[in-house]
């Protein structure tokens, strides 16, 4: 692995150990809501729109010239490289299941909200 991938992920994992005990308590208690909240946008959206946007990551390989690449690694070669590119694609949908599926998400919501103050009472006591 070379120095540069290296150190954004050690910075990132020293930066999530310097969270407190109370602050990844607080992430670990509202993680569920935070999830169902976007599948309602998500969902909200849909419904607005009339469909839903697939969305899919693919690599396009460019072809490019290369100085001192190749098998004699002297002079001018071929080089290719991949570069991620994000797909997005309209779908149908039925627009019954996702009210139904919103009316779903919303419930489960509710849930999770009468849920959070005990939670986060329990975080200011670790």
């Amino acid at each position: 692995m070379s120095m540069t991938r290296f150190t954004p992920i050690v910075f990132f994992c020293v930066l999530s150990a310097c969270a407190t005990p109370e602050k990844r308590c607080i992430e670990d208690a509202t993680k569920d809501l935070k999830v169902v909240q976007s599948l309602i946008a998500t969902t909200e959206a849909n419904l607005l729109r009339g469909y839903a946007i697939e969305t899919r990551e693919r690599n396009v390989v460019f072809t490019d010239f290369c100085i001192g690449g190749g098998r004699s690694n002297v002079g001018v070669s071929f080089c290719n490289r991949a570069e991620p590119r994000v797909q997005r694609t309209p779908v149908a949908i039925d627009s019954a299941a996702e009210r139904r599926k919103l009316r779903e998400l919303k419930k489960r919501e509710a849930r999770l909200l009468e849920g959070i103050p005990a939670a986060l009472d329990a975080c200011g006591k670790v």
